[in-house]
């Protein structure tokens, strides 16, 4: 049981790790080339793309999407209990879901 929780831990961790970096990135580039991303095109929504409506929600989101990977990782290395373990996976995974679909 320890070993799992050990892993589970080890997941949580590399995966906020790894969304945060994505999220730092992206707004990262979206401050240097703003131009290159269409924040309130209606094209782009419909051919799939972001359905952000202004700067400051999509500068908003990625803030987030960075605090919460920050502290998921925390409270994953924290936790002594499997079941809250595996609350924060279906958290990271729900934060996965959220920045493929946003």
């Amino acid at each position: 049981m320890k070993a799992i929780s050990i892993t589970i831990k080890i997941l949580v961790v590399l995966w906020a790790i790894l969304l945060s970096i994505i999220c730092a990135s992206d707004l990262i580039n979206f401050l240097q080339y703003p131009e290159s991303y269409f924040i309130g095109s209606e094209a782009m929504i419909g051919n799939g793309g972001w359905s952000y409506s202004t700067n400051f929600t999509f500068i908003f989101f990625n803030s987030i999407m960075i605090i919460f990977s920050i502290l998921l990782s925390f409270f994953a290395l924290r936790s002594r209990k499997i079941k809250v373990l595996l609350l924060i996976l279906l958290l990271a995974i729900c934060q996965t879901g959220c920045l493929i679909i946003l």
